[in-house]
């Protein structure tokens, strides 16, 4: 008799459960509520605008290793913040640089970069190489990094960073106080332990270097694409 109550008991449980996953399932969440309610309740204060004329206030900006070979085949790096992706199919990347640098010519001459992603554990050599010239110094001796040639183009990559770009340059553009090199991506290689999966990178492990007044890491997850939106979808 105690068995059978007990089986009863046990199937009432299991068909509730199934309920209340349906009906959670059917629910929008509250979070998506709140988060609009936040939105109509942001007082006037926090709208009001100041001009300040011409400012540079893009955030974040990324900040990531060039790599280059000078006229004397000496592998030389930069940092640079004025980079990023420009084009899909095929897909482009672009980086703007002063004529007063060493990878301007070295770029200019031999057509091909490549990008460095550093994770946060490298800010010290990312600041380093893009305060000092390599007009004055070979930087991958100073400070003890491997240069390994790219497969793809003739630029060098640095061995020790998770994540090396190799990119042809194919047009050249003359901005004003920068010259734009826009590079199309031949390939890229990551260090397998910042992996998830096979072709996945995780993002999160790697913790990318960004720059905004002051180097950065990459911060908390917010929202995957295409899911933020549906706070606002009816």
């Amino acid at each position: 008799m105690a068995s059978k109550v007990l089986n009863i008991v046990l199937a009432l449980l299991v068909l509730f459960l199934v309920y209340q996953r349906s009906v959670v399932k059917n629910e929008k969440p509250e979070e998506s509520n709140e988060v609009a309610l936040k939105t109509e309740m942001i007082p006037d204060s926090l709208k009001t605008k100041v001009s300040l004329g011409k400012k540079n206030l893009m955030f974040p900006k990324p900040a990531v290793v060039i790599g280059s070979y000078d006229k004397d085949g000496v592998p030389n790096i930069m940092t640079a913040a004025w980079t990023g992706v420009v084009n899909s199919h095929p897909l482009k990347m672009a980086v703007s640089m002063r004529p007063a640098t060493l990878s301007y010519h070295n770029l200019t001459l031999n057509k091909a970069f490549t990008i460095n992603v550093p994770s946060t554990e490298w800010v010290g050599v990312a600041d380093y190489v893009g305060r000092y010239s390599g007009h004055d110094m070979q930087k991958f001796e100073k400070l003890g990094l491997t240069p390994l040639q790219g497969d793809s183009v003739y630029a060098p990559y640095i061995k020790e960073f998770p994540i090396a770009i190799e990119c042809k340059i194919t047009e050249i553009i003359d901005l004003g106080s920068h010259r734009q090199f826009i590079g199309e991506v031949l390939d890229t290689k990551v260090t397998k332990a910042f992996l998830k999966g096979k072709k996945n990178v995780d993002v999160e492990k790697l913790d990318p270097l960004i720059l905004a007044n002051g180097y950065y890491g990459l911060g908390n997850y917010v929202a995957k694409p295409g899911q933020a939106l549906k706070m606002y979808e009816d």
